[in-house]
């Protein structure tokens, strides 16, 4: 007795029953091809008889079938007859892990808007001698649009007057395309129409083109196959099926630019609302390093990341936004850390510091907005009043037009609305930056400190400038501002404010020693002495252009002086010990962004622009066909990326026709009467013993004349896939081999009816009948048929078979 191991069994897709496969077929026609690394397949003939029919009924496309403890799928399945004049089904069966494993996609990530190709973000200094200045906004370009035309725009520019006397027609709806119309007509159309998903057809000196539909004939007539039939093939092919895919199209181009006067602007902290108006680049002088290492310890995912906070301080200032803001946003917002930087994307990228270029690009988008709409949703709400309002208020390129466009919260604290358990993320902002030294910054933020890592940092009496009892100084007076190397460390002395080097390496007397002086456009001069051991330690040279930040010596003492006045330095340096007002309060003067009488245009600083570049598809389109995923399962295909259709419905009619939705379906009848037979003919084909039933399009026409030849037999092929449909000039034939059997007559009615047949049954054989059950004399015959009948009947073509 066998063991259940010597049987193949094939699972119908409602899994209720499992058929087994008859052992004598499998003796006969089983046949394996496994490769290593490559193939796994199985395949076996099924005859048609009275005890196996179930399973011969049920082996369809994507059907299962359980061999050797394996489960596999068919893929194709082609029937036959064989040398007995029994049905049989010859049927090719994939190993069911291949036919999963091609599900399994890990396609490269198209950008998208959500989620663009990042490049640029750094900031480049704009001081040239051009008289075009960097503008700050957004713009967007279509990457690979083209001039297109439609299919009458391409053929009139061949036709138009030419002296062949060719005309066309049109017939049905086509997309316009960027093609180039050169060479010759007849090549441009071999070349082109298949793109148009167009087909043409000759008619005296007529071009007809068509598209699918229109190109159809629906004759009504039905062809009934059956396996016994020598001069017909039938083939049916799911292999390559796809009916899921995701579709991009639109390539598009966004410069995201903004623009600073070279320090980046002064921000406030004096409320919510003044916050709200500081630019998205705004300085608010914090201590660095403090603000680092906190950053570091509290921020979730600076930690979940691994972040260097060192490399995002970097990355987002390069980017144009503010670090300070950026990491208290961040801080305010906290949890979960599978979104991006700010919570605004619902999934961050796996490098921390594009993800961060990636939501500064986005904040640089909508702070740039020309005009914006409050974010609504938890209870917030801004009337069309006060959005009016907001919108001039609230400027471009500043921290307000982003949050009230992006935070729900923000628009009910700057309404002054109970925002609940969602808070009041400005004040929270406004307090991190606080907590790491930071205040309000004004005039434009073009001024700094010396040691940036440390901020403002703290300060003894007797380092203040002014008055200040007890401090040893005669008149108790300090004409400057001293940071020490104890409460200010570091070694890079970098420049309060900018302008042009005026004196360097120059020698004071009277413990001022090697000092250099930076004056602005308004006069104003800026002195640094007492830090530098030598005079090499100062890097600046007389006439060059400094801005705010940059390094001008390094300190090798125990203190850098720094002193502020608007007199000749040489001579201001005898009141040094004079609060006459020579000398004016370097503290002040950078916490307040300048001195008194004004401190001009920051000392010839050039305006710096940043610009991110985002890559991304404009369109996104998820094709799914869900009457063949409802038939045959889901089965996914690779992405399709078209770059320059810019249109959706364009795109959804290019999908439909590229993607095979449906198993591929062949017929190729050879020796057949069908004298108006045309191209683009539909007929229906009806497998009675399979269970089967499709539209086919006749594509191909091969044969004599019924003028010339009356009863002339026909070669037709026929496909149901408008992509092999295309070009009809060049149609597909394949010649595939006859079965061998006996010939019956070919079946072909005007009827469209579709009932299941089954060929034990003999319905192909029992006499026609009308609907009302009684015999039918509609039954129809060629003139060539009706001749061989009579021969028949007259004996003049029988044969003693004995």
């Amino acid at each position: 007795m066998r063991s259940e191991d010597a049987y193949i069994y094939i699972e119908p897709k409602d899994m209720k029953h499992i058929y087994r496969v008859n052992f004598n077929d499998l003796n006969v026609s089983f046949d394996r091809n496994f490769q290593l690394n490559s193939t796994y397949e199985i395949s076996f003939t099924l005859t048609l008889t009275q005890q196996y029919k179930d399973v011969f009924n049920t082996a369809k496309g994507k059907i299962g079938v359980w061999y050797n403890k394996q489960w596999y799928v068919i893929e194709t399945w082609e029937p036959g007859v064989d040398d007995k004049g029994l049905t049989t089904l010859k049927v090719t069966c994939v190993h069911t892990i291949v036919d999963h494993l091609k599900n399994i996609r890990k396609d490269p990530p198209e950008p998208t808007e959500d989620n663009p190709q990042i490049s640029g973000g750094t900031t480049t200094d704009d001081n040239n001698d051009s008289d075009v200045q960097p503008q700050a906004g957004v713009v967007v370009k279509k990457v690979s649009e083209k001039q297109t035309y439609s299919l009458d725009d391409c053929l009139k520019t061949f036709l138009q007057d030419n002296d062949q006397g060719i005309d066309y027609e049109i017939h049905g709806v086509f997309p316009q395309l960027s093609v180039e119309c050169k060479g010759s007509l007849f090549d441009w159309i071999r070349n082109n129409l298949k793109d148009f998903g167009a087909f043409w057809i000759p008619d005296g000196l007529t071009i007809k083109v068509y598209d699918l539909s229109s190109l159809k004939h629906q004759t009504g007539k039905v062809f009934r196959y059956m396996t016994n039939m020598t001069n017909v093939d039938l083939q049916y092919n799911v292999r390559d099926l796809v009916n899921d895919c995701w579709c991009y199209a639109g390539k598009m181009e966004k410069d995201i630019t903004t623009v600073s006067d070279g320090t980046g602007g002064g921000g406030s902290l004096d409320n919510a609302e003044a916050f709200a108006k500081s630019p998205i680049n705004a300085s608010f002088g914090v201590n660095k390093q403090q603000m680092l290492n906190d950053f570091a310890a509290r921020d979730v995912r600076v930690r979940a990341w691994g972040v260097d906070v060192n490399r995002l301080y970097d990355t987002v200032k390069g980017a144009g936004v503010s670090p300070e803001w950026f990491f208290a946003y961040d801080l305010a917002e906290g949890n979960p850390t599978s979104y991006s930087w700010l919570n605004h994307f619902g999934s961050h990228l796996a490098d921390p510091y594009q993800d961060a270029i990636r939501v500064c690009s986005w904040i640089k988008e909508f702070a740039n907005s020309d005009s914006f709409t409050p974010a609504t949703g938890y209870g917030a709400y801004a009337s069309p009043q006060l959005t009016a309002q907001w919108n001039q208020e609230f400027g471009k390129g500043t921290i307000g037009r982003l949050y009230l466009q992006g935070t729900a919260a923000a628009v009910m604290e700057l309404a002054n609305e109970n925002s609940g358990r969602y808070g009041r993320p400005l004040s929270q902002c406004i307090s991190f930056i606080k907590g790491w030294g930071g205040h309000t910054v004004t005039n434009g933020g073009n001024w700094g400190w010396p040691f940036p890592s440390v901020g403002e940092g703290h300060f003894m009496d007797g380092q203040l400038f002014g008055t200040h009892p007890g401090n040893g100084r005669t008149n108790n007076f300090h004409d400057g501002l001293d940071f020490g190397s104890i409460d200010h460390p570091g070694s890079e002395v970098h420049a309060i404010h900018g302008g042009t080097c005026t004196i360097s390496r120059a020698w004071g007397s009277g413990g001022i020693n090697w000092y250099c002086v930076i004056q602005d456009s308004s006069g104003l001069n800026v002195e640094y002495q007492e830090a530098f051991g030598s005079a090499s330690n100062i890097t600046v040279n007389v006439g060059q252009k400094v801005k705010t930040g940059d390094v001008i010596g390094y300190r090798t003492t125990n203190h850098l002086h720094v002193g502020i006045t608007r007199h000749n330095v040489q001579e201001a340096f005898g009141h040094a010990f004079n609060d006459d007002g020579t000398w004016i309060d370097p503290l002040a003067t950078i916490k307040n962004g300048g001195a008194g009488g004004g401190s001009g245009d920051s000392g010839d600083s050039q305006p710096t622009s940043a610009t991110t570049k985002e890559i991304y598809y404009s369109i996104v389109y998820h094709y799914e066909d869900q009457e063949s995923i409802k038939e045959y399962g889901r089965y996914r295909g690779k992405p399709i990326v078209e770059d320059s259709i810019y249109n959706l419905n364009i795109l959804k009619q290019f999908v439909a026709n590229t993607v095979q939705h449906q198993p591929v379906t062949t017929l190729t009848i050879k020796g057949i009467e069908a004298p108006d037979a045309m191209q683009g003919d539909v007929w229906k084909v009806i497998a009675p013993e399979l269970g089967f039933s499709s539209d086919v399009t006749l594509m191909s026409i091969k044969g004599n004349d019924e003028a010339f030849c009356p009863g002339t037999k026909l070669d037709l092929s026929f496909n149901n896939i408008g992509l092999s449909m295309r070009d009809v000039n060049a149609t597909i034939w394949s010649d595939i081999s006859d079965v061998n059997a006996n010939l019956n007559p070919l079946e072909v009615s005007s009827g469209a009816g579709t009932k299941d047949e089954n060929h034990l049954n003999n319905e192909g054989n029992k006499k026609d009948t009308g609907s009302n059950g009684k015999d039918s004399d509609e039954t129809k015959y060629s003139e060539n048929q009706m001749k061989q009948i009579e021969q028949i009947t007259s004996g003049e073509k029988a044969k003693w078979n004995g």
